[in-house]
Formats: structure tokens, C-alpha cells, sequence
């Protein structure tokens, strides 16, 4: 019965930090500006939706034992889980490390004062290019949201 109820809190527990994620608040202009610097920099941040990276350098190709042969690209990813520190900030923008290489600068949009990035697009990854996959269909920008 022990064991139940432990388990029980465990699933419970995992199931409210997965939802976490995509409780954290949006990193505003308003929020910017309320906070010190020193606040600023001890966020760690978080996008809004999964990202991947598709290696534009095609590797060997991937044999099975198929007729067919599959090419290989190398895929890196973050999600909204992936904690991200500023690296520099300006007026308007900023630039933050996820890890991996990966670092992403975020604007301002004037619209609401969100700071978000292009959901697609290509970018360099320890000095090798790599296509944003998230946001090709959607044309959606990723937001920047923000934890402690």
C-alpha cells in the first residue's frame, strides 16, 4: 500500500513539472525594465515551443538492410525545458545560450513587448549551418519565457 501511495506522489510530481514549462511567463519589455540586472541575469529562460536544428552538411549515408538508402543529417534540439542564460543584451534584443552551441537572439516585437525569434531560418552551431525546423509551416514566432 506503501509502495502505491509512493508511486502515486512520484507520477504526480513529474506530471506537475512537465506542465512547468509551459506555465512560465512570457519575458516582456515591462518585465525588462521592472527588474535590476542583476535579476536579469540570473533568469534562466526558456522558449515557447520545441525547436529543432537540421544539419545542412548531408553525412554518410545511414545503411540498413533495405533496398533503400536513407541519408543522414545531424539534429540538435531544445524545448521548453532547455534552460537558457543571457549572453548580451542591447535595447531591443538579446542573445541567449542554450547549450550545445546553440545561442539565439530575441527581439522586441512591438506589438506586445514580447521578445520571440523567427520559428525558422538558418544558423550557425559551432562554425557548422543548421536549418530551424519549428516554425516552417506555421510561420509562428518563438517566444522567450522566463523562470528563476
Amino acid at each position: 500500500m506503501r509502495l502505491m501511495r509512493n508511486l502515486s506522489l512520484l507520477v504526480l510530481t513529474v506530471l506537475a513539472l512537465a506542465g512547468c514549462a509551459a506555465q512560465y511567463p512570457m519575458f516582456t519589455e515591462v518585465y525588462r525594465k521592472n527588474a535590476g540586472e542583476q535579476d536579469i541575469r540570473s533568469l534562466v529562460l526558456h522558449v515557447s515551443s520545441t525547436l529543432e536544428f537540421r544539419s545542412l552538411r548531408e553525412l554518410d549515408p545511414i545503411v540498413e538492410n533495405t533496398p533503400f538508402k536513407k541519408s543522414g543529417h545531424r539534429f540538435l534540439q531544445i524545448d521548453g525545458t532547455t534552460p537558457g542564460r543571457i549572453l548580451a543584451q542591447r535595447d531591443g534584443w538579446l542573445s541567449v545560450d542554450f547549450g550545445q552551441g546553440i545561442a539565439l537572439t530575441f527581439t522586441r516585437r512591438d506589438s506586445d513587448g514580447v521578445y520571440a525569434t523567427a520559428g525558422w531560418g538558418t544558423i550557425t552551431i559551432g562554425g557548422e549551418r543548421y536549418d530551424i525546423m519549428a516554425g516552417i509551416m506555421s510561420g509562428k514566432d518563438v517566444e522567450l519565457r522566463f523562470g528563476r
